[in-house]
């Protein structure tokens, strides 16, 4: 499916969530030490973790790398590539932090929110995925809580782009709008958890119906992308104190304008020359329209 397993440690700490007690103590064993780990046999990796050598390898193909010598070869490059640089993390907010500390701290998890969800984004797949949208005869994202908002500002966004969008942000609404699906209808549902009953459900009515599925969700291994026809992983997370994070909606609100972006360079791509930017080809358009015949 769409996942980018290149940058490894950003890939296995956004699937932490999802793992169970084992493979959580190993992902935590890589992320620590991700320079030993590049290192270390297989047997020497199990004695270190007190796991069987079976479960190790096991968790490697969960994982998705087919086996520990593939998740090595993937982490040296990483490795290498940028120097051992440590994984960003979202600074934790103390209360004797002064208010520019805050503010700092709050930008660099929302800046390093957006660099795991570009390194997670598998490129292969973005192609058919904006040819997805285009050739729709409808879009309908759905979502619930704040990924509710992020489906209304998509709608918004691929309307303003001449696509025919709708967005449901309650089951209400959802099941009684998709019980109506054509196979030429694409459905679209944003859920952080990938586990949100009501967007889970509206993936089911859209598979009875044979209609398209991308979901954009931060967990790989969850109900939503299992219904899904391709899905796209976003990144951040709430810390226990903070309630909901302002990094989740950003990787949401990212990805929406990466979509929009490239269906725009797509459909400017054949009615100009290269070189000039999306904003002076639209300014043209623009001033094209409005000038008398």
């Amino acid at each position: 499916m769409s996942v980018n397993r290149e940058n490894v440690r950003v890939y296995i700490h956004n699937i932490m969530g999802g793992l169970g007690e084992t493979d959580r103590r190993i992902a935590e064993f890589i992320l620590r030490q991700p320079a030993q780990v590049a290192q270390m046999p297989v047997k020497q990796l199990a004695a270190a973790l007190q796991l069987s050598e079976a479960t190790i390898v096991r968790f490697c193909k969960k994982v998705g790398y087919g086996g520990l010598l593939n998740l090595k070869a993937a982490l040296k490059r990483e490795l290498l590539a940028e120097s051992d640089q440590p994984l960003p993390a979202s600074p934790d907010i103390f209360l004797d932090d002064s208010r520019k500390e805050v503010a700092q701290k709050i930008a660099l998890a929302a800046g390093a929110t957006l660099q795991e969800t570009i390194d997670l984004l598998d490129m292969r797949v973005v192609k058919p995925v904006v040819e997805r949208f285009l050739s729709a005869s409808r879009v309908l994202f759905v979502g619930f809580g704040a990924s509710g908002l992020s489906a209304l500002e998509a709608r918004d966004k691929m309307n303003r782009l001449g696509i025919d969008a709708e967005a449901y942000c309650d089951r209400f609404s959802m099941t009684l709008k998709l019980a109506n699906l054509k196979p030429d209808d694409l459905v679209v549902a944003f859920s952080h958890s990938g586990a949100t009953p009501e967007v889970v459900n509206a993936f089911r009515l859209a598979e009875r119906a044979g209609a398209q599925r991308l979901a954009i969700t931060h967990s790989p291994h969850s109900p939503l992308t299992a219904l899904a026809d391709t899905f796209l992983l976003t990144c951040g997370s709430a810390g226990p104190q903070q309630g909901d994070s302002i990094e989740t909606r950003l990787s949401q609100l990212f990805m929406i304008e990466f979509l929009c972006t490239e269906i725009t360079r797509h459909n400017l791509r054949d009615r100009a020359a290269a070189g000039l930017s999306i904003r002076e080809l639209l300014i043209k358009e623009r001033i094209q329209h409005e000038e008398p015949e």
